[in-house]
């Protein structure tokens, strides 16, 4: 039976009846202008219906639909690095299904994509931008724990070079450059806890910090593009009073209008 569609509710949808494949979708009462859609991709709470809930308002002023994909922990540990390896738990594989099914359900068209994600989902988002540059149009990255850094010395995940685990990479910067990117860190999220890779060789090379870390990549992607002279946009934007709990950024006021804005390009 085809789930039906509430515009102004947050609804849930399984793929295929499958309980290890799902998401959630939001339609905005007044429905959508200009073809509009976000995604959203959560951390490691996987709380993505809170991202759609945290989200409403914006979506109902843009007129925007909004997808969250749920990535479980048994079926995709390692989401945010896109899989264990090029042949397991592939969520960017997972990810395009989602859109697929959206696709057909909503009738929308989310290429090219907006991209927001936070955390673990900020990591997906800017490696899966990585993988597939021209399906993504603009991204926003909360508060990554750690990157994917454009090192053509370094093997994936960690840089460009292929590996026994992810062999045939083939990266184009001079496409991946192109893609609009916001980083947005709290001004609080400098503490080293439990969550955050702490391995020496990403400490050296990338900071000590999610704030750290942030800066680093902006500035990482800026020098590359000056380098393959690549028009690019890459901000950094602290946010006020924010840890690296998610509430904390909902309840900074312009933090979620500063999402919209910037992956649409204006205001409502």
């Amino acid at each position: 039976m085809p789930t039906p569609i509430t515009p102004g509710k947050i609804m849930r949808r399984s793929l295929d009846g499958m309980q290890s494949l799902e998401y959630f979708a939001y339609v905005p009462c007044h429905g959508q202008r200009s073809n509009r859609v976000i995604i959203s991709v959560h951390g490691i709470s996987r709380n993505a219906e809170q991202h759609l809930s945290g989200f409403a308002a914006q979506a109902e002023s843009y007129g925007a639909v909004m997808l969250a994909p749920l990535f479980p922990k048994e079926s995709f540990p390692f989401y945010q690095r896109l899989g264990s390896s090029v042949n397991l738990e592939r969520s960017d594989l997972a990810f395009d299904q989602i859109l697929q099914d959206a696709s057909e359900w909503l009738t929308i068209r989310p290429d090219p994509l907006h991209i927001f994600g936070f955390s673990g989902g900020g990591q997906f988002t800017h490696r899966y931008a990585m993988f597939y540059p021209k399906r993504v149009a603009r991204m926003v990255l909360g508060a990554p724990g750690w990157y994917t850094f454009p090192n053509p010395e370094l093997q994936y995940p960690l840089g460009l070079r292929s590996s026994d685990l992810w062999p045939r990479l083939k990266f184009s910067p001079a496409r991946f450059l192109k893609v609009a990117s916001l980083v947005m860190v709290g001004e609080e999220d400098d503490i080293r806890d439990e969550d955050l890779n702490t391995s020496r060789r990403i400490d050296a090379s990338q900071g000590l910090n999610r704030f750290e870390r942030g800066e680093r990549w902006v500035n990482a992607m800026r020098s590359l593009a000056r380098a393959f002279n690549v028009p690019s946009d890459f901000r950094f934007e602290p946010v006020a009073k924010a840890s690296h709990a998610y509430e904390s950024y909902l309840s900074h006021p312009p933090f979620s209008e500063q999402v919209f804005s910037f992956l649409f390009g204006q205001t409502p």
